[in-house]
């Protein structure tokens, strides 16, 4: 599971570097605008950069436990029964979250039989953009699986952050 997590974190630095190149792009199209001239497609790139920041950060985020979640109803139950329901709900999430990587694996695989070409003014194969949204839901999949996992183990789920970069003392 060690290596997991490293494949998870390389997948959020992915998601970092998608966004650094989304402000070069912007920063880029506004000085070659003032200039008179322009990036071709620059906004097809910048929306498949954040697609790709999105999906590609959700494994990481969730093994270092910044999801947002509803702990409202978790808090009223007996700590035996909310690890019940921590179980239940990871591997209910572990289930929904392989059926919609499973859909866009079809959707992308669509894309590369059809030969799909975006239709900006550069023609990009549009299998190429989409496989981040592969990449990222199919390993959230296997994020919540080994979240259910580590539940009914006993394990921790999250990595626990220093208590400095908390604020603590």
């Amino acid at each position: 599971m060690l290596l997991s997590r490293h494949i998870f974190n390389f997948c959020g630095a992915l998601a970092a570097l998608s966004l650094m190149g989304i402000a070069v792009l912007i920063l880029s199209q506004i000085g070659l605008r003032l200039m008179g001239s322009q990036i071709p497609s620059a906004d097809d790139f910048a929306a498949w950069a954040l697609s790709a920041s999105i999906f590609l950060a959700l494994p990481a985020t969730l093994i270092h436990g910044d999801h947002i979640r509803v702990t409202s109803l978790r808090q009223l139950l007996s700590p035996k029964i909310g690890h019940i329901a921590d179980i239940l709900a990871a591997g209910f999430a572990t289930v929904m979250m392989g059926w919609v990587a499973w859909a866009i694996f079809g959707y992308v695989s669509e894309s590369w039989t059809y030969n799909e070409l975006s239709q900006g003014v550069v023609a990009v194969p549009l299998w190429i953009p989409q496989s981040a949204m592969v990449l990222g839901s199919a390993l959230f999949t296997v994020a919540f699986a080994e979240r259910t996992v580590r539940l009914i183990l006993g394990r921790p789920v999250e990595i626990q952050k220093p208590d400095a970069l908390l604020g603590g003392e």
